[in-house]
């Protein structure tokens, strides 16, 4: 869930950026690029990890984890900053040469996610306003970092998948009030003012720096801003992690002990991951005929959702109880991107094993 595209992240498959010239050798990699790499490849596990601790403290200690109410706001600011710095910006250029696959990430991450969250809200959660608010505001943030890594163990398309990333981030500071406004507004009065002035802090603020300090590191490094860009995914990888881990530790003390309220905070993400990767494959590959590489980009582009980024948004629009499903889902999310990567990663062998 957070972002590791980065130019000098080595440790995922030659795909991601579009490889090297014949004869030219490769440096090997540094300290921070093998640490960044195996942030990256156990990045799921650690974040299913802190989950489970996160539920574990909230139980065990839900007195003192609020003192970790104070970090929330600061934990999403830097973890934003830090994503924003590896995103080559830049890359935008290639949106003309792809725009039918570039367009399809974009309905599907504005549209049938939001849509998807929308009608299990209804189904599920019209009896709890905040829960129902929280779930579609999930829907309504941009794709996770994390559709570059998975993009790229599927040897799918990266550079689609870094540009999706980027545009999907860029819109959310437009997008995610607009359409919590128009499908949360059902259960709640949404101050758009001061939904307006969150996305402020906790996204375009954090953006704006981001892009800011990128463009003086180029300016002080040149090409050797590459040996230190592998510094910024694992800010950005802990601090999501820290974040997953306080906001669950803080909210188990509104899980209800009702079991059929706790069967209907779990009845959504249990749904939603599965409609999210299977619609946004079929919609991809079977109706647009999308090729594979593509295919693979768009769906993890779509499927996952910035989940620490909609707490941090929910947390500060409309208090913990908005923020509570979100928590819920990141073991749901974390589970249906290694089950739909097994399926995929069958899809690719398959494809590469027919002869040429």
């Amino acid at each position: 869930m957070s972002a590791f595209p980065s130019e000098g992240n080595r440790g995922v498959p030659p795909e991601r950026g579009g490889g090297e010239t014949p004869g030219q050798i490769r440096k090997p990699p540094s300290r921070l690029e093998k640490f960044a790499s195996l942030i990256q490849k156990h990045y799921s596990y650690m974040v299913f990890t802190m989950v489970i601790l996160g539920v574990a403290c909230g139980f065990l200690a839900p007195s003192e984890v609020q003192a970790l109410k104070p970090l929330m706001l600061p934990l999403v600011s830097l973890m934003v900053w830090a994503m924003s710095v590896t995103i080559r910006f830049n890359e935008l250029v290639q949106v003309t040469k792809k725009v039918k696959a570039i367009s399809v990430g974009l309905l599907l991450n504005f549209v049938l996610l939001p849509s998807l969250c929308f009608l299990l809200a209804a189904a599920f959660l019209s009896s709890e306003p905040l829960w129902a608010v929280g779930f579609i505001l999930m829907g309504a943030v941009p794709c996770a970092g994390m559709n570059v890594v998975w993009t790229g163990l599927l040897k799918g398309d990266v550079p689609l998948a870094l540009i999706l990333a980027a545009l999907t981030m860029l819109l959310g500071i437009v997008t995610i009030p607009a359409i919590t406004l128009l499908l949360a507004g059902v259960y709640v009065q949404v101050n758009l003012y001061d939904m307006l002035y969150s996305i402020a802090t906790v996204l375009a603020i954090p953006l704006f720096f981001g892009i800011v300090t990128r463009h003086l590191l180029e300016i002080k490094l040149g090409k050797r801003l590459a040996e230190y860009l592998p510094a910024f995914p694992p800010v950005s990888a802990f601090s999501a992690m820290i974040l997953m881990f306080s906001m669950l530790a803080i909210n188990m003390v509104l899980v209800p002990t009702t079991p059929s309220l706790v069967l209907l905070l779990i009845l959504p993400p249990l749904l939603l991951f599965p409609l999210a990767f299977g619609g946004s494959y079929l919609i991809s590959s079977r109706v647009l005929r999308l090729p594979l590489k593509e295919t693979n980009a768009v769906v993890y582009s779509s499927g996952m959702k910035h989940l620490p980024l909609a707490m941090g948004i929910a947390f500060a629009s409309f208090g913990p109880g908005a923020a509570l499903p979100i928590a819920i889902s990141a073991a749901f999310q974390t589970v249906n991107a290694s089950a739909f990567y097994r399926i995929f990663q069958r899809m690719v062998q398959r494809a590469e094993s027919k002869p040429a």
